[in-house]
């Protein structure tokens, strides 16, 4: 189960409302709506933005964070007792600004992304599906280098040697520093794939799998996009 599935259900039974009626608000079936909470499907970000209009909270609160523990929409449970006026619009505090501001430099917020479109832009805001945070120890996140960087759902099962299964989550740097052996994302006739990457000389590539189900693929530098090399994996369970 998905942390956005088990947020969207919990904060839909906080507000009593049920699964048809969420659905209704948001664009969605109500079979896809169910899909979402239990794990089955992942959202794309203009659909949480949706979702989360349709249950009048912030995007942040479906959203997965090492912090949303300490930010539950609970209106009952926050609300002061025996105040006779409710005080609104309350203004930031230089406090807030600080936490708020020490917040974003603990966490990296890094894309998840099944598909790549388009290399122009990239990550194209139409290929992301949801959103890790890596937490950051002294302006480093967590056993990754410094740099740009997105999640890619592995498509196939090329790479299960390598233990990267169909559904796992590789971490990719994006560069254009590739050295031989690595295994990279590349873009190739609109497609994207998870290879190991072998130079044949300045021009010629090998592409290869270390599945024998899948076949090797030579081709040149010119007519492939290479995104980035991958440096870590989390498997799906």
């Amino acid at each position: 189960m998905s942390i956005i599935g088990t947020n969207i259900r919990n904060t839909r039974n906080k507000k009593n409302l049920s699964l048809k009626e969420l659905a209704k608000k948001s664009g969605v079936t109500e079979q896809y709506l169910a899909d979402i909470e239990s794990g089955k499907k992942i959202p794309n970000q203009k659909l949480i933005e949706s979702i989360s209009k349709a249950l009048g909270i912030s995007v942040d609160l479906l959203e997965p964070s090492y912090f949303s523990q300490y930010f539950e929409d609970d209106d009952e449970k926050n609300e002061p007792k025996n105040l006779k006026h409710k005080i609104t619009d309350r203004k930031p505090s230089e406090d807030d600004n600080a936490i708020s501001s020490a917040l974003s430099k603990a966490v990296r917020k890094i894309p998840v992304i099944d598909k790549i479109t388009s290399v122009k832009d990239f990550p194209n805001k139409n290929d992301i599906v949801d959103y890790k945070y890596e937490p950051v120890f002294q302006n480093k996140a967590a056993n990754v280098p410094d740099g740009e960087f997105v999640y890619y759902i592995a498509q196939d099962n090329a790479m299960a040697n390598s233990r990267i299964l169909k559904g796992d989550l590789a971490l990719v740097f994006i560069t254009d520093s590739i050295r031989n052996g690595d295994i990279i994302l590349y873009m190739e006739k609109n497609k994207c794939y998870i290879r190991r990457i072998a130079f044949l000389d300045k021009e010629d590539i090998l592409l290869y799998a270390d599945n024998h189900e899948y076949q090797p693929i030579l081709s040149n530098q010119k007519n492939i996009n290479i995104i980035g090399k991958v440096v870590r994996v989390e498997f799906k369970i």
